[in-house]
């Protein structure tokens, strides 16, 4: 009997990426043979191009994390070819490389010789990018439970969130930021190395936004959520407080207890928000459904007092609530100290079946409780 294996298109995809990397490897390495007018030089060219123009689509970003060279969100492990392109990257003080549509044969010859010459510094191109990958984890001790480091660049997260003010959006943006959480967790198990402190009260929004970002997508994974819905969950929780864009900087930045009428503004930014997101083209329906029901609870409680869904909250605003209840309270405010962790695990449990989906709060503290006792 004859067995035909059909291979998927991410398999094939996949292998179409590793010999698109050996390819610019080899072209690499018999760079210094030939001059770039050697009709060598030439083929190896060409070959590049071709295996490229197989697997471009959006973009094609090359990182290399840590030890680990990882192409479009994927690690590519084992082989030479990998082990020499990351020694490479590091001699050119790079760990970044975007091909975009559009690229030309010409672009790329370019770029093998520029990675290829000793002392050269590399260079951006209409279509080609390099740079260095927006991760640093630092060895900043920030609680006796944990380490804690700097996962974004909180200014990019400002620059998203002042975009929005200006309707001048770039989803692309957002996406970038998302997939680089996405790639660092499968270098890193430990949660809490991403999650960002508060340095001022200034930045308290995006620091927040960035943590809820993290936290939502780490428990999403956990569930064996696909990666494409992966990355419209992280969006939608970076996004989850746009509406406070139209709250006074007093109120956000008071020192002590909100009053009545102060708490009444608060209390529209879920409205505000998803009703902002909802025109932003391109943007995911999960953005404005998840601002709108990210502070309503499990058992329908909470505000804004309207209802989505049948009066349900949405399964993915459920993973964001937890998220945003476990970075708020173990965040240090102008008004109050950051609580423990374990404390804030006490409160989650007394909240299960109310404030919280009962088996999204208990999923989440094992996978803290696993991260802790590591």
């Amino acid at each position: 009997m004859n067995h035909t294996i059909v291979k998927t298109d991410t398999a094939l995809k996949g292998e179409g990426v590793r010999a698109f990397i050996t390819s610019l490897v080899i072209a690499v390495s018999n760079c210094a043979l030939y001059s770039r007018g050697h009709e060598a030089f030439d083929e190896f060219t060409k070959k590049c191009f071709s295996l490229l123009q197989g697997i471009l689509k959006d973009r094609l970003a090359i990182m290399v994390i840590d030890n680990e060279l990882i192409v479009n969100n994927n690690p590519l492990r084992e082989g030479i070819h990998i082990s020499n392109l990351i020694a490479r990257f590091k001699r050119k003080g790079i760990s970044r490389i975007d091909i975009l549509p559009g690229v030309t044969q010409n672009e790329i010859g370019q770029l093998i010789a520029d990675i290829a010459e000793t002392g050269k510094t590399m260079k951006s191109y209409s279509h080609i990018k390099t740079g260095t990958v927006d991760i640093q984890l630092s060895n900043e001790t920030g609680s006796d439970v944990a380490q804690y480091g700097s996962f974004i660049d909180i200014e990019k997260i400002k620059g998203i969130f002042h975009s929005l003010i200006f309707k001048q959006l770039d989803i692309k943006d957002l996406e970038e930021v998302v997939l680089q959480f996405v790639a660092a967790f499968k270098k890193e198990s430990n949660i809490l190395k991403y999650l960002s402190l508060i340095r001022a009260n200034s930045d308290y929004t995006y620091t927040h936004a960035t943590n809820v970002a993290v936290l939502s997508v780490f428990q999403a994974e956990s569930l064996g959520i696909s990666q494409e819905l992966l990355c419209e969950i992280g969006i939608a929780a970076l996004l989850h407080d746009a509406g406070k864009i139209f709250i006074s900087k007093d109120i956000l930045g008071k020192n002590g207890k909100l009053d009545e009428k102060e708490f009444a503004e608060i209390k529209m930014h879920p409205l505000q928000g998803a009703w902002y997101l909802a025109k932003i083209p391109g943007l995911s329906r999960l953005a404005p459904i998840i601002a709108f029901e990210h502070h309503m609870k499990y058992d329908g409680s909470g505000y804004p007092e309207a209802r989505l869904n049948g009066g349900k909250q949405h399964i993915f605003s459920q993973i964001v609530a937890v998220a945003d209840f476990f970075d708020a309270l173990r965040s240090t405010r102008p008004y109050r100290g950051g609580m423990d962790v374990k404390e804030i695990f006490i409160l989650m449990k007394k909240g299960a079946g109310k404030d919280f989906n009962p088996f999204l709060a208990d999923n989440f503290i094992s996978l803290m409780h696993a991260v802790l006792t590591k």
